[in-house]
C-alpha cells in the first residue's frame, strides 16, 4: 500500500489546483484520473484539421500584468504558472442578441469599466449614473467577500457584515431586484443581464451580489484564453505537480473510498491498487461519492440531506463546428455571442427544460481572439447551451443520435437567424456533445457541467456563512464545480486552492 499526504479523486481543474498548491508546499500528493488526459473538461480534442476547446469560453479573474488581480490570477500566481501559459486576451465582453418581441437587442459591450459605461449610455441614454453605481457597489461586494473569506468565527463574520452596510442591504436581493434598486431602466438592466447563463439560475432567483461580483470581474479585468486550449493549462499544472515530487496517475478510476477511525483514509482504484492518505479530496460530484464510493454506514444523515436537497444546475450540450471559411469571410465579427429569445430569464430558464423550447446559447468564435486557432481560411465555432432538467435522460438509445443531431441543427439555425449569417454550407467538421457525453466523460450525474444550482438558500453567501464544505466525514473534502464556490473555471480553481489551504492551515495549527 502506497501512502500519500493527500489523494485527489478526479483531475479536473479544481483538483489539479488543490494538488498543485499542496505539492508546492512539500506535501506528497497523488492525483487519480479515470481518463487518459488530465483536466476533465479543461481539455481539447481533434477532428480533421481542427483542434476544439471542450469547455473554456473565457477565463475571468486574470487581470493583465499592470493589474494582476482576480481570483484566477491569485491561484496561478500561487502555483507559479501565470507566465508559463501563452495567454490570449479576449477582445470584447460580449455581443448580446435577442430575436423575439417588438424591440430586439443587438448590442456589443466592451471590457473596461469606463468603456462599458460609455457603451451603456449610448444604448440607453440616461443610465450612466446607475451603471456607475453598480460598479461602485461591486467594489464593496468584493471587499466584503474577501473579509468574509478571512473571518474564522461567527462573531468575525457578523462584524464584517456590520462594516459593509450596502453589502448587507443587498445580500438577500435577486438580480432583478438589485438592478431595479440601482434605478437602471429596464432596457439597461436587460443589457447587464447578458452573463446570466454563465451562472444558469434565472435572475428572479440568482443572488445579485454573486452575479454583480462575477460581472465586475469580467468587465474590470477582461478575460483570457490559453492559446493552446485549456488542455495547456491542465498539462502545466500536472507537470508542476510532478516537478514537486508528487504523482498524477491517468487511466486510474477510483472505485471506493475507504475509512478508518471515523475519517477518510484510502482509495481503491479499478486495478485493485489501494492508496492510503491523510486527506481525500474529491473533484467529483458528492452524489457519486456518497452514492457509490463510500460505505453507506459512514455517511452522516446531514450529508445525505444536504446532498439530496441540492438541485443540479445546467446539463451541458455543445456543438463544435469547423468551418472551411474564415471568420471575416463569413461575417463573424465577434468572439462571444449570447443569444436569447428575450431577456425574460425566468421564462427562458423554464423553456430550457426541453429541447423543443430551448433556444438560448452562448457561442464563441475562437478565431476572433486568436486568428491562428485554426488553419488559414477556416474558423471554429463552439455553441453551448444548458438544460434545466434531465430531459435527455428520457431519450431512448434508438432515438439518441437522431434527437442529438436534430437539436444541434436547431442551434445552428438559431445562430444563423440571430446573427444574420450563413454557416451551414461551410461546415467541414462537426462534433456534438449531449448531456450523456459529459456524464460519461466526467461522471457527472445527468451530464450536469455546472455543479449545483445557485438557488437562494444555496447561494455563495449562504455557503460562506454556513462554512458549507459538503461533508461531515473527517478528512474528506470537495472542490471544483461541486465545491464551495459554485461553477466556473475561476471558481473551481479558487475552490481547489481554498481546499489545499484548509489542509495546510490545519497542519500549521498542529
Amino acid at each position: 500500500m502506497q501512502h500519500y499526504d493527500a489523494v485527489v479523486v478526479g483531475a479536473g481543474i479544481g483538483g489539479l489546483c488543490a494538488a498543485g498548491i499542496l505539492a508546492k508546499r512539500g506535501k506528497k500528493v497523488a492525483v487519480l484520473e479515470k481518463n487518459h488526459t488530465p483536466g476533465g473538461v479543461a481539455n481539447s480534442f481533434r477532428r480533421g484539421r481542427f483542434e476544439f476547446e471542450i469547455s473554456l469560453h473565457e477565463l475571468c479573474g486574470f487581470g493583465p500584468d499592470d493589474r494582476p488581480f482576480g481570483s484566477a490570477r491569485r491561484v496561478l500566481d500561487a502555483l507559479g504558472l501565470s507566465h508559463r501559459i501563452d495567454w490570449v486576451r479576449v477582445p470584447e465582453a460580449y455581443r448580446l442578441l435577442t430575436f423575439e418581441g417588438e424591440n430586439p437587442i443587438d448590442a456589443r459591450l466592451p471590457f473596461g469599466i469606463e468603456a462599458f459605461t460609455d457603451a451603456m449610455e449610448r444604448y440607453v441614454p440616461g443610465c450612466r449614473g446607475a451603471v456607475s453605481d453598480a460598479f461602485l457597489l461591486a467594489a464593496e461586494i468584493r471587499a466584503a467577500l474577501a473579509a468574509l473569506g478571512a473571518a474564522r468565527t461567527t462573531e468575525e463574520k457578523a462584524a464584517v457584515l456590520s462594516a459593509h452596510s450596502d453589502f448587507l442591504h443587498i445580500a438577500g436581493m435577486s438580480v432583478e431586484e438589485g438592478l431595479a434598486a440601482l434605478g437602471l431602466p429596464p432596457r439597461a438592466a436587460d443589457l447587464m443581464k447578458g452573463y446570466w447563463a454563465y451562472l444558469f439560475t434565472d435572475c428572479t432567483e440568482l443572488s445579485f451580489l454573486h452575479y454583480l461580483n462575477m460581472f465586475n470581474s469580467y468587465i474590470e479585468l477582461g478575460s483570457v484564453i490559453p492559446r493552446n486550449r485549456s488542455l495547456a493549462l491542465s498539462l502545466e499544472i500536472a507537470d508542476l505537480i510532478r516537478e514537486n515530487g508528487s504523482d498524477v496517475f491517468l487511466n486510474a478510476e477510483v472505485m471506493r473510498i475507504g475509512t478508518e477511525n471515523g475519517r477518510a483514509a484510502s482509495v481503491t482504484i479499478a486495478d485493485g491498487t489501494v492508496i492510503s492518505a491523510d486527506d481525500v479530496i474529491c473533484d467529483i460530484s458528492p452524489a457519486v461519492v456518497f452514492g457509490s464510493l463510500l460505505p453507506p454506514e459512514v455517511i452522516s444523515s446531514a450529508d445525505r440531506r444536504k446532498t439530496n436537497a441540492r438541485e443540479l444546475s445546467g446539463r451541458g450540450f455543445c456543438v463544435y463546428l469547423g468551418l472551411n471559411r474564415s471568420a471575416e469571410a463569413l461575417g463573424l465579427t465577434d468572439y462571444s455571442y449570447f443569444i436569447y429569445p428575450d431577456m425574460d430569464t425566468a421564462a427562458q430558464y423554464r423553456a430550457a427544460a426541453a429541447p423543443e423550447t430551448n433556444f438560448i446559447q452562448n457561442t464563441v468564435c475562437q478565431n476572433a481572439a486568436d486568428p491562428g486557432a485554426s488553419p488559414s481560411g477556416t474558423c471554429m465555432l463552439t455553441m453551448t447551451t444548458l438544460f434545466s432538467s434531465d430531459c435527455w435522460g428520457n431519450v431512448s438509445d434508438a432515438d439518441y443520435q437522431k434527437e442529438k443531431e436534430a437539436f444541434a441543427a436547431q442551434m445552428i439555425v438559431t445562430f444563423e437567424r440571430a446573427v444574420g449569417v450563413s454557416i451551414r454550407p461551410y461546415i467541414e467538421e462537426i462534433e456534438i456533445a449531449a448531456p450523456q457525453t459529459f456524464a460519461r466523460f466526467i461522471g457527472s450525474p445527468e451530464g450536469a457541467i455546472y455543479g449545483y444550482r445557485a438557488a437562494e438558500w444555496d447561494s455563495i453567501l449562504a455557503r460562506k456563512m454556513m462554512d458549507a464544505h459538503f461533508s461531515q466525514l473527517d478528512r474528506l473534502h470537495f472542490c471544483g464545480g461541486f465545491g464551495m464556490n459554485l461553477n466556473g473555471y475561476s471558481s473551481a480553481m479558487g475552490s481547489g486552492m481554498d481546499t489545499a489551504n484548509r489542509i495546510l492551515n490545519r497542519e500549521a495549527k498542529k
